[in-house]
């Protein structure tokens, strides 16, 4: 059993400050939001609305299971934790998809961010299960000592997880069905910062979740194209390769867009000191098979370690498979392959068909 975070009043207070996206009138003039006076004339406070959302009902996705692809749809809420003087509070549920944030706050100037990917399941038993939190909680955790962030303590996380379920419950998608919740813990600076020091005095932890099938779509059964990046890195030695930082995901938005419209589905990066060693894909790690039956990753302090990655090379020795973590020589190895394919949360496992460099 979770306890419920937060009340209503609570809810009420914190949608009432959030963000109204206004309208420009014709004569490119600015009206100022309405401002509320307190005692002092030294203090002043704005108020502000949501833009209109509509929410998705469980109907909407009667016959979508199985073809949800990997979208947004905004759902009941979300569950929101924050830190400040030192502490987090006890949290709340927003039924709103929106945050307000100082507009100096770090994470949107200095990318102060990092971010968890987990699933949960539908299962024959009637029961909704999470797939490994502790492995996202501790994650998380060395993400948020790489930014200088509070940690979120692990019991903190898992709960907060299980409560954004819970909320959500009517939309885990139903047992049987090609797709799962997908659900997106996110950490960030969301107070002020001006310069690297000093650091924000607010952060804030968030899980949001929704329905969502494979990221690659039907890729996952029929297997995708990848192409190295050749004139783009994604993480530099002795950089932040290793968490799960926003940023990290940015240096990959341009590559990986060009090489769709050059016909492929994803990227893969080598090493950025070499350029011969096998890194990982866009979003996911790369895993080999080697004729031999040997079970072949990438280990580079550059790589983030897959949570996915993780189980599924223990449920290899589990099968009696040797299990290789070890640098790979792209240019001597990687015809030495059986299979590649590449794994990750929202990827699950997708064979890999070709890879061009």
């Amino acid at each position: 059993q979770i306890e419920a975070i937060g009340d209503a009043r609570r809810v009420a207070n914190m949608l009432s400050k959030c963000v109204r996206r206004a309208a420009i009138p014709a004569a490119a003039t600015f009206r100022r939001p309405a401002v509320r006076a307190f005692a002092s004339s030294d203090l002043s406070q704005y108020a502000y609305n949501t833009p209109i959302f509509k929410k998705t009902r469980r109907e909407n996705l009667a016959d979508k299971w199985d073809n949800l692809g990997f979208s947004i749809r905004t759902m009941n809420g979300h569950v929101r934790f924050t830190w400040s003087d030192g502490a987090w509070d006890k949290g709340v549920f927003v039924p709103a998809p929106y945050q307000l944030m100082h507009i100096n706050a770090g994470a949107l100037h200095y990318g102060v961010s990092v971010f968890e990917g987990m699933k949960a399941f539908a299962c024959k038993d009637g029961k909704v299960r999470l797939m490994n939190p502790e492995l996202n909680a501790m994650r998380m955790q060395r993400g948020a000592d790489a930014l200088l962030m509070p940690q979120v303590p692990k019991e903190m996380f898992v709960n907060g997880v299980m409560e954004a379920v819970r909320r959500n419950a009517e939309f885990v998608p139903p047992y049987g069905n090609n797709a799962s919740m997908y659900i997106r813990p996110l950490l960030f600076a969301s107070g002020q910062m001006l310069g690297l020091a000093p650091l924000a005095s607010e952060y804030t932890f968030f899980v949001t979740v929704m329905p969502a099938g494979g990221y690659f779509g039907k890729g996952s059964e029929v297997g995708v194209k990848a192409r190295v990046s050749a004139n783009h890195d994604r993480a530099a030695p002795k950089g932040l390769g290793n968490v799960k930082a926003a940023g990290n995901y940015a240096a990959d938005i341009a590559p990986v867009h060009q090489a769709h419209a050059d016909g492929f589905n994803t990227t893969l990066y080598l090493d950025a000191k070499t350029g011969k060693y096998v890194e990982e894909f866009s979003v996911c790690n790369f895993v080999g098979i080697t004729h031999d039956g040997k079970y072949v990753t990438p280990k580079s302090d550059t790589i983030l370690a897959s949570t996915t990655n993780i189980m599924l090379q223990q449920l290899a020795r589990d099968r009696g498979m040797i299990v290789e973590e070890r640098p790979i020589d792209f240019e001597k190895e990687i015809s030495n392959f059986k299979e590649v394919g590449m794994c990750g949360t929202a990827a699950v496992v997708v064979k890999v068909n070709s890879i061009e460099h």
